[in-house]
């Protein structure tokens, strides 16, 4: 029998604007242990964070924790993956030096069975949002990173955390880019992957293209969304209920040109 593998994202763990940062991040070490005691791999999606960046000799002592979860888990044999989003792409090596965390920046693969999963955050996959790469490649400069370890983190930290908070309240609405996210999808089922699981949008997500999953897993700020693969299949599931939070819906495939075939014949179930 092979390790179910979990996924989830966009926690925003330190947003200054919202109030119940202590009982989301309790969840999420109740999550990971609940995983963990089924010996699943675990993979953190992005977001995790409102703000994250080290400085040589110093992290955010912020939800503290949760990091003293994580390496108890990976200690103990858990093997958790970190994936970098927009809110926290600059990890250094704390992550996994210190914790045990497999960090990977843009995207990685999982196996499970006859899933090959491809595994993004998801921000800067749409076709169209050339100027956030283009930004990105600028907030990831190792010069520009090295101008901002100059700043306090007294001072670094919380500008950053309000800067992105504001970011964050602009993409709260319905996400304009939902079908170039889609378009992305279907890309890489065409490369070979039957499975493409992101986060970023907020909005959960389960549609299959034929034997495809596209999955988006919401967030736990709200929905408290993760997706669970297994030897029995993969769903989109609420925590802590682990009910199943979206039945997929179903399109007959894919057209050559990856995109689906028909809305007409969505088929919920």
């Amino acid at each position: 029998m092979s390790k179910p593998i979990y996924f989830f994202s966009d926690a925003h763990l330190g947003a200054p604007l919202l109030n119940d940062d202590k009982e989301r991040e309790q969840k999420i070490i109740d999550f990971l242990h609940a995983a963990a005691s089924e010996q699943a791999i675990i993979y953190m999606v992005g977001d995790l964070f409102e703000f994250w960046f080290e400085y040589r000799r110093v992290i955010p002592k912020n939800n503290f924790a949760l990091l003293a979860h994580l390496y108890q888990l990976t200690s103990s044999g858990t093997e958790i993956h970190y994936l970098t989003g927009n809110h926290d792409m600059w990890p250094g090596p704390f992550l996994q030096q210190e914790l045990g965390v497999h960090t990977h920046t843009n995207e990685t693969r999982a196996h499970l069975g006859e899933f090959d999963i491809l595994v993004t955050h998801g921000d800067g996959t749409a076709a169209s949002d050339k100027g956030y790469r283009m930004l990105k490649k600028v907030f990831q400069s190792r010069i520009n990173i090295a101008l901002y370890r100059l700043l306090h983190p007294d001072f670094g930290i919380p500008f950053a955390k309000r800067m992105s908070q504001v970011s964050r309240d602009k993409s709260f609405t319905a996400d304009p880019l939902a079908q170039e996210y889609r378009d992305f999808a279907f890309q890489r089922f065409h490369e070979g992957h039957n499975v493409v699981i992101m986060g970023h949008t907020h909005e959960a997500r389960h549609e299959i293209y034929g034997a495809n999953h596209y999955i988006n897993l919401g967030d736990w700020i709200s929905h408290y969304s993760y997706c669970e693969v297994n030897d029995e299949g993969i769903s989109l599931r609420r925590w802590p209920s682990k009910e199943i939070y979206a039945e997929p819906v179903y399109f007959d495939t894919l057209k050559q040109n990856g995109t689906p075939a028909s809305t007409q014949n969505m088929v919920k179930k």
